[in-house]
């Protein structure tokens, strides 16, 4: 997976449009920030959950089969590639769909069959999705956290067909017709910034991994998020491969921050906070939950006990959300890990349109049928939420009026990283971005 940089005034200050919704022309997914740092991970995450899992059947609720005509519904992965394997995000729809034509009528009563395309993170490739979708006549197009969104957006929006993603934010995806972004790719910094507000924390330093994915997006929107909430935010940003940061963390401390947010793959999430807590630094660390590799802290020194991880799933196993999610990757799911960040991630991409939609009488799957009930589906609990909701009616972001949610979760870590205390922040008024 890929991100890009944002756009920049001839001042440095970040492009917007004179209104306060705008399209930001980078790529913020909370879930592939690692991937695109690093090369990706299949693992990790920081779940709470750990491999396969072994649920209750009931709770998938009674049977209610779908009995009527099939519906065909795209489906858009990255799939497995020298970078990354995201294999399993294909397979968890796949799983959610089956558990939907079981139990849940499937589409408005239609049996939805998944018509599934790779992009392989390559822009030939993910065209090549665009016309198989429309040649196909599917009803919709899902996916979690594809590595190439523009090229087939581009193709299927003319052709009247919605677009359903977990976390994508690129400037195709904010800005183009009946496109709907379930979760919030904004979450990198601005959960931080909202936790800060809830702490009543004044100050923060913001370490990043210095590649333009990452350090763009961190320096342009941190300090506006943090600013939204009452804090004050500088931005550090440390090239990949520092093993030793001690000299940026103590040209940090100068200023006595009251928080250290860490923003970056296991590795530079392990230096940043060894460095930290090295140099015996009281602040508040909070980290974001790509940062627990498969290593679980290892290399630091008391490991991540202490730390706030903010994550785009709320994966406390008592919770409703994810009692189902476990039973439905259980009973469907094959053998799928439900601490795998891909799993969670196409999930919640495709059970999402499935909520939303069937939130809404009627039986029309045709595009525009699908397109005005997830546009006029009420507040729909949002797949491994813990409660949380998302809805699609362009009012939940002033970012852009395709964000469906600003949901943003903090669990506490112990020392390998295992999270318990998961909880909704709350990001109201976080995302408000200025005029220029």
């Amino acid at each position: 997976m890929r991100l890009l940089p944002l756009r920049f005034t001839a001042a440095g200050r970040l492009a917007t449009r004179p209104r306060a919704r705008v399209a930001l022309t980078g790529v913020l997914l909370a879930t592939s920030l690692v991937a695109a740092a690093c090369g990706g991970s299949s693992g990790g995450g920081g779940s709470s959950g750990s491999g396969t899992t072994k649920a209750d059947s009931a709770l998938l609720g009674p049977a209610k089969a779908a009995t009527g005509t099939p519906v065909k519904i795209g489906w858009i992965g990255t799939g497995r590639t020298q970078a990354v394997d995201a294999s399993a995000e294909e397979k968890s729809a796949q799983a959610a769909a089956d558990y939907a034509n079981a139990h849940l009528g499937g589409l408005r009563g239609h049996p939805i069959e998944i018509v599934s395309c790779e992009d392989k993170s390559v822009p030939a490739d993910a065209q090549a999705c665009g016309n198989t979708f429309v040649r196909e006549k599917v009803s919709a197009v899902a996916g979690g956290s594809p590595g190439q969104a523009d090229p087939w957006i581009k193709i299927v929006s003319p052709a009247g067909i919605p677009t359903v993603l977990n976390l994508v934010a690129t400037q195709t995806a904010l800005s183009t017709k009946n496109v709907f972004l379930l979760g919030n790719p904004l979450g990198p910094f601005g959960t931080a910034a909202a936790y800060a507000r809830e702490a009543k924390l004044s100050s923060a330093v913001v370490l990043v991994i210095d590649v333009p994915a990452a350090s763009g997006p961190a320096k342009a929107l941190s300090p506006i998020f943090f600013a939204n909430a009452g804090s004050k935010a500088t931005v550090i940003a440390i090239p990949p491969g520092t093993a030793d940061m001690t000299p940026q963390i103590q040209t940090a401390q100068k200023d006595k921050p009251a928080l250290y947010h860490v923003t970056g793959d296991p590795t530079f999430c392990a230096s940043a906070i060894k460095a930290i807590k090295a140099l015996g630094i009281k602040a508040t660390i909070t980290a974001l939950d790509r940062c627990v590799g498969t290593d679980k802290g290892a290399s630091i020194p008391g490991g991540f006990e202490g730390v706030k991880i903010m994550g785009q799933a709320n994966q406390d196993p008592t919770t409703a959300e994810y009692k189902l999610f476990s039973a439905v990757i259980d009973a469907y799911g094959k053998g799928l890990k439900t601490a795998d960040a891909y799993t969670v991630s196409g999930y919640q991409g495709m059970l999402g349109l499935i909520r939303a939609v069937n939130a809404v009488p009627g039986t029309d799957v045709t595009p525009a049928g699908v397109t005005t009930a997830i546009k006029t589906a009420p507040a729909t609990p949002y797949p491994i939420g813990g409660g949380a909701t998302f809805q699609c009616n362009g009012k939940a972001s002033p970012v852009s009026p395709n964000i469906c949610s600003t949901t943003g979760f903090v669990a506490d870590a112990s020392k390998t990283g295992t999270l318990s205390n998961f909880r909704t922040i709350d990001a109201t008024g976080i995302y408000k971005l200025g005029a220029n």
